[in-house]
């Protein structure tokens, strides 16, 4: 194994309540209720352009219109959860670890550039990775492979060299079509929905090692 690459939300750091809230309270301003239901059907592990068009369905909206939207509600999200930010417990040992072992590591998450600023500083966790890869750097978001494919190429690594944590059914599917090892992180979902469609599933970084990632890798 020579990389690991992490999706952001609900990986890094568990945001998903705290963007439920977020979404929550935009859906409220704009005159909606946003259920449990509707949230895992068209908010979680969705581009922010979907969920938009999914809020305004009885409106055209512009392009512009709806960066517009995606960047209001962001801007929501990130003033409701600075006073609450913390890492997903384990990562940053785990990061340390792989710093030592001279493992390559990025982020690819479809949230916005500001987003992934945000986190990074805020944890100040920037120099743990070797690249960062944000929604801006791809044409086609997850369940496309094309963010995890790019970030393999950033890194100089094949995908079989390759181990990525994702979260959200939508992120597991571009991170298995990317032919790489993937390890469930459940915190969105249960070990239990996550382990069909994964090599491996942890609750948080506290149940992982490296020496447990490489033996994934060493096992296939």
């Amino acid at each position: 194994m020579k990389a690991v690459i992490f999706d952001m939300d609900g990986v890094i750091v568990d945001t998903n309540p705290h963007h439920r809230t977020a979404w929550r309270e935009y859906y409220q301003r704009n005159g909606k209720t946003l259920s449990d239901d509707d949230f895992i059907q068209h908010v979680s592990g969705k581009h922010n352009a979907d969920i938009v068009a999914h809020l305004f369905a009885n409106q055209t909206l512009s392009p512009d219109e709806v960066v517009r939207l995606s960047h209001e509600k962001e801007a929501l999200f990130r003033e409701l959860y600075r006073p609450v930010i913390t890492p997903v417990p384990g990562l940053i040992p785990f990061l340390k670890s792989l710093k030592e072992a001279g493992i390559r590591t990025a982020v690819a998450t479809s949230a916005p550039v500001e987003n992934l600023d945000f986190v990074m500083d805020a944890l100040q966790i920037r120099s743990y990775f070797d690249a960062l890869l944000n929604e801006s750097m791809v044409s086609h978001p997850k369940p496309d492979p094309e963010i995890y494919q790019k970030a393999m190429m950033m890194l100089g690594v094949e995908p079989t060299e390759s181990v990525i944590f994702e979260d959200s059914m939508t992120g597991i599917q571009a991170a298995k079509a990317s032919g790489a090892f993937v390890v469930g992180m459940a915190t969105t979902q249960s070990p239990d929905e996550l382990r069909p469609f994964v090599d491996d599933v942890a609750s948080d970084f506290t149940e992982v090692s490296l020496e447990r990632i490489q033996q994934l890798v060493r096992f296939f």
